[in-house]
């Protein structure tokens, strides 16, 4: 062997060496992790779905998981969907907030434009389906296709 079809040699398996660590090590890695999530899983466990979405696991089954967004309101996902188990640390709840008071302003305060009563304006809109059905007489001031 020449010294240059050793160094080829070495440099193919040094990139092949590279790929193993760079590449594909990592993705096992993150596979064994999302099986480990994913059998931890059970209901009553708190998740965050890879969107950010917040629920309470209501049910597990082979492929899918039930989550509860919401008192009454509940997703399907798939399993793979869910990123993660979170913890109380993880998410905001009510007990780190205090519950915001809901303002209602008043309509004084309101830029609304001023309405009365008076300002509704009525217009005749043409021939009205009781105006049209056969076998009813019509008037002679509400038909618009006759000419006076």
């Amino acid at each position: 062997m020449s010294q240059q079809s050793l160094t080829t040699f070495a440099l193919i398996a040094l990139m092949a060496v590279a790929f193993y660590f760079l590449i594909l090590r990592p993705q096992k890695k993150r596979q064994q992790q999302q099986q480990k999530t994913m059998s931890s899983i059970t209901p009553g466990a708190r998740v965050m779905t890879g969107s950010g979405l917040f629920g309470t696991v209501v049910s597990v089954g082979e492929k899918q998981i039930v989550i509860e967004i919401s008192p009454g309101v509940n997703l399907t996902l798939l399993k793979p969907a869910v990123s993660r188990v979170v913890g109380p640390e993880d998410e905001d709840g009510p007990q780190g907030i205090e519950p915001e008071l809901h303002y209602e302003p008043e309509a004084s305060e309101l830029d609304l434009p001023p309405t009365h009563a008076t300002d509704v304006r009525t217009e005749d809109l043409g021939p009205s389906a009781t105006d049209v059905t056969p076998g009813r007489s019509q008037s002679q001031g509400n038909d618009p296709s006759s000419k006076e």
